[in-house]
């Protein structure tokens, strides 16, 4: 590894141990500089409550959330050529939102992330068939996805408005929050989003062959579908995953692989894991900032990272307009 490479990673992991840090135990409670003591003794405290009953489920999911919008972000753009795609592209952002919709409307929001997370699923799995298994086309791919989104999005719009008395909930889920949810714990969540992640780490040397010209790599389309499908899937898949953590959250998937390719370059070997390193510290300080500006209210974590992210992708393309067009 190069000392550039490696004073990288020093950086960003201390700056991911100081969003971590914000997070957990910064804020209006703080909790003081006993906080190691706090977080590994069976205390029963308000500290220690707050501790391990609210900031550290909070700071996991932020963790999930993030790191796995990123990844799945990078994925797609690899996919698909395409430095503006991001893990909504596929339609699975208008799929989780349509789920998180049905819980509000029919099971009184009850575990409204179980239903994210299908909805997600389920609209990748309808778009993956649509683009074609056997003749897959990315340009089928981002055509379908774009049309789910459009035709899901006016019909949420259509039922939030024929539903005033919940359209405050169904917005405010809708704009993306960390919340408890009593199916999945955030251990178990982790544990999976783990797997789907090591999955990831074995298909990193495939995609640094997907960013090459695909007529030198590729010598058939059935050659190139077995490499984009899978990474499709996986994305998918992240994307999900992250959805039940937090909700629906945009311009994650967009604006960190960008910063991450600035930084580590295009070699996937080192690029992979500074996005998620950037993913989860992007998060950790959206949510830290979603509790703090507006106390006691609560921002939605949705609007914190739009409220950020807009601004630095406006950015890339003022400043950074050559790099959209790698």
């Amino acid at each position: 590894m190069h000392k550039k490479n490696i004073i990288l990673f020093f950086i960003l992991i201390t700056l991911f141990f100081l969003c971590f840090y914000l997070s957990v135990f910064a804020g209006y409670k703080d909790i003081g500089t006993g906080m190691f003591q706090k977080l590994f003794c069976l205390c029963d405290d308000s500290d220690s409550i707050i501790l391990t009953l609210l900031r550290l489920p909070r700071a996991m999911k932020a963790i999930i959330a993030g790191s796995g919008l990123a990844l799945a972000g990078l994925f797609l753009q690899t996919v698909t050529k395409n430095p503006l795609a991001e893990p909504y592209i596929t339609g699975i952002s208008s799929g989780a939102g349509l789920g998180i919709v049905f819980s509000v409307l029919f099971f009184n929001s009850v575990n409204y992330p179980v239903f994210g997370f299908l909805g997600a699923l389920a609209a990748a799995v309808f778009v993956i068939l649509f683009a074609g298994l056997h003749k897959f086309s990315v340009t089928k791919l981002i055509l379908v996805g774009l049309s789910i989104n459009i035709f899901v999005s006016s019909l949420i719009s259509m039922i939030i408005l024929l539903n005033p008395q919940k359209s405050y909930s169904l917005l405010y889920i809708l704009s993306g929050n960390i919340t408890e949810n009593t199916l999945l714990s955030e251990r178990i969540l982790f544990i999976i989003f783990t797997v789907v992640v090591l999955l990831c780490v074995l298909f990193v040397p495939k995609l640094n062959f997907l960013r090459l010209d695909e007529g030198i790599v590729f010598s058939s389309n059935k050659k190139r579908t077995f490499y984009i499908v899978p990474a499709i899937i996986l994305s998918a898949l992240l994307t999900s995953v992250s959805v039940f953590a937090a909700g629906i959250i945009g311009f994650v998937g967009i604006i960190v692989p960008l910063i991450s390719k600035i930084l580590a370059g295009q070699d996937f070997r080192y690029l992979f894991f500074v996005n998620i390193l950037l993913g989860a510290s992007f998060m950790l300080l959206a949510d830290f900032l979603s509790r703090v500006i507006l106390y006691p209210q609560q921002i939605p974590l949705g609007l914190v990272v739009a409220f950020i992210g807009a601004p630095v992708f406006v950015w890339f393309l003022l400043k950074k307009g050559d790099l959209l067009n790698d």
